[in-house]
């Protein structure tokens, strides 16, 4: 099976506050800022389009859409990882407590107020791609989280490389996934569009 997963552009974060789903739309930017994501998958077969239920991938998907000549689908299993009581605060002011937690363990950490870790993405990602594979050649429009998950899960990204904060807006990712005889999916990956570097993490 292969995915192309293309990253949504710049949320209009005014405040610069964490946000996973928290729903911001676009930023005005966007028209200068699709163009290149698309003429990335110009040489994809994609046959079925799905898209996060986000307002900064819906506009994107739409895009896609209209590109490729294909509907798209709300898939709820790629929406961004739920950062709890942290949703819509800036990271230097959050507890150092907690921000301290979370860089001891970035990818395990439980985010406080009902919120996910990383690897509760890995699981609900896992199992999309399994319900995927005899799709053959499909696209998600997506979060940093979600493409982060299947570099993790499948491509032997390891825990330590946070990847999740090194991605930019609009980039486009092709996977390429296969099973054993066990069953067992592995994958493979090409980033073809770097798009736009998004500023670095404060997490000092």
């Amino acid at each position: 099976m292969i995915l192309w997963t293309i990253r949504h552009t710049k949320p209009l974060n005014i405040n610069h506050v964490c946000y996973g789903r928290t729903d911001f739309d676009v930023s005005p930017s966007f028209e200068e800022e699709y163009p290149p994501a698309l003429e990335a998958l110009n040489s994809a077969k994609i046959n079925k389009l799905y898209s996060s239920p986000l307002l900064r991938c819906r506009r994107l998907a739409e895009k896609v859409s209209n590109h490729l000549n294909i509907p798209f689908e709300i898939n709820e299993s790629i929406i961004e990882v739920f950062f709890g009581d942290w949703e819509n605060r800036r990271l230097i002011d959050l507890p150092r407590e907690e921000m301290n937690a979370w860089k001891a363990n970035l990818r395990g950490y439980q985010f406080p107020g009902n919120g996910e870790s990383f690897y509760d993405v890995d699981k609900r990602v896992s199992k999309a791609i399994v319900n995927s594979m005899d799709m053959g050649e499909i696209a998600w429009v997506t979060h940093a989280g979600v493409i982060a998950s299947l570099q993790h899960t499948f491509c032997g990204v390891p825990d330590h490389e946070f990847v999740e904060g090194t991605f930019g807006y609009a980039m486009v990712t092709r996977f390429e996934f296969n099973a054993d005889e066990n069953g067992r999916i592995q994958g493979r990956f090409e980033t073809l569009h770097e798009g736009i570097p998004q500023p670095p993490l404060a997490m000092d």
